[in-house]
């Protein structure tokens, strides 16, 4: 390699050497904004996703408040899709027909909300948004979950209409490509990841009285098999202190691993008797049918037992064999060892990794860190890998995608309008303008766009 090396690639590759070290300094801020059209106010979301080749990113916006106000008809949820080569918005997707459960609830979305989870996929001519939602309530179940006072209950059969679904949405007409993927849960539909070598859609019903996974075609729109965290289904894996199938309580985030061809899923915390929050698992799922979990990543085994991670949400696939957990934890995803632990990054929700600046990003709502009373965006270096200083965002701020091409990472920022509700919500928006040189409105909210001098 070396003796093939001319004058030009030596210098430049002398050049990279030595500026290398300072990719470990850079510092993100929020260098621009995306607002939501017409005045709309951000008021709540959960998952986003940045589509690589067509420049696209999605927001699943379970409640987004027209500028009249909260009034009748005038809230709803939608997928939020910005151009991030322009950062403007271009399309607002929902469906007279089949609307989005929205987030009834608020201020806390709760679990019958949605859209949760979004993807989106680019396969030939096509793309597509693919996003998890909640059920359709009847009337005697939104008397009894949409409350705005204490904890939302939850569902029971009486409360639902139907099951929660999966809607995908073209993304070039903004039109449902197919009627609603109905998965068959009582509470949302959460987060899901796609297969592109067998074509297959994976998604969670997250929550503890659902407690399943769906697998569905992407060509066909068919539902192929479920697999059942409830203990009682051993496609599900055997807990090694229990010798009985793996019951979970709560499942979180999936990320197809091109790696291996396999899925990888988070359980944060694991039920083992009366111990609801026993810790918790990460699981290698077959990519293809027959559908089964091939390999546990315990976190009350050795050696993760010991690195101060019970179990995580977000997950993330980095360079080489890395395996990112949202508690800050990375892993080989062939043997289980660790390979970096940074337990401040931990407290994160969705975490994203940009192969091209090779970095993780951590969106942590709460900001284990302490540098900031609201959110923060923990940052680290996958190369080394180090930890890169941290990022002020806002209170509710979990969701995170990075665009590789740009260099630009999102988070959205809630906003309140008026309406009641916990604060603070911060004075991120209001801090930077957007391409039109309009400020941004701590009040409406936006989707921060994050840049680093280096």
């Amino acid at each position: 390699m070396w003796k093939s090396l001319t004058l030009t690639a030596l210098a430049g590759a002398l050049v990279a050497v030595a500026m290398s070290p300072l990719l470990a300094d850079e510092q993100f801020a929020v260098t621009t904004i995306v607002n939501l059209p017409d005045g709309q106010n951000l008021g709540a979301f959960d998952i986003s996703f940045v589509e690589q080749k067509s420049h696209t990113y999605a927001l699943a916006a379970s409640r987004v408040v027209g500028s009249a106000g909260a009034l009748p008809g005038n809230v709803f949820g939608e997928v939020v899709i910005v151009d991030t080569k322009s950062n403007l918005v271009t399309k607002e997707l929902k469906s007279a027909e089949f609307p989005f459960a929205g987030a009834c609830s608020f201020p806390a979305r709760n679990s019958v909300s949605g859209p949760n989870g979004v993807i989106v996929i680019e396969k030939g001519s096509n793309t597509d948004v693919w996003a998890g939602d909640g059920p359709v309530l009847t009337a005697s179940g939104i008397s009894h979950i949409c409350v705005t006072t204490g904890t939302p209950p939850s569902p029971i059969p009486g409360d639902i209409a139907q099951s929660s679904s999966v809607k995908v949405f073209d993304l070039k007409t903004g039109a449902l490509k197919t009627p609603p993927i109905y998965t068959g849960g009582i509470g949302r539909a959460d987060e899901l990841c796609y297969n592109p070598v067998s074509d297959v859609v994976l998604i969670a019903n997250d929550e503890t009285f659902d407690n399943f996974i769906t697998f569905i075609s992407e060509d066909s729109y068919e539902v192929l098999f479920q697999i059942k965290f409830d203990g009682s289904d051993k496609n599900a894996g055997i807990d090694p202190e229990t010798g009985n199938p793996i019951k979970a309580n709560g499942i979180e985030q999936c990320i197809f691993n091109p790696g291996d061809g396999n899925f990888y899923i988070n359980i944060p915390n694991t039920v083992k008797g009366s111990n609801t929050t026993a810790p918790g698992v990460t699981l290698r799922i077959s990519g293809q049918a027959p559908f089964t979990v091939e390999k546990i990543f315990d976190f009350a085994q050795a050696p993760l037992s010991s690195t101060g991670c019970t179990g995580g949400t977000g997950i993330a696939i980095g360079p080489g064999n890395q395996l990112a957990n949202s508690c800050g934890l990375i892993i080989d995803d062939s043997t289980g060892n660790v390979i970096a632990n940074f337990q401040n990054e931990g407290g994160a929700d969705e975490i994203w990794y940009n192969p091209r600046t090779n970095h993780y990003f951590f969106a942590d709502s709460t900001c284990r860190q302490k540098v900031t009373t609201t959110g923060c965006l923990g940052v680290v270096d996958a190369g080394t890998p180090s930890a890169d200083p941290v990022a002020g965002t806002a209170p509710g701020s979990h969701s995170v995608a990075a665009d590789a091409a740009g260099n630009r990472v999102y988070v959205p920022i809630r906003g309140n309008n008026g309406i009641a509700a916990p604060g603070p919500f911060g004075a991120l928006c209001s801090t930077a303008m957007d391409v039109f040189g309009n400020a941004g409105s701590d009040a409406l909210g936006c989707i921060g766009v994050y840049t680093s001098s280096n």
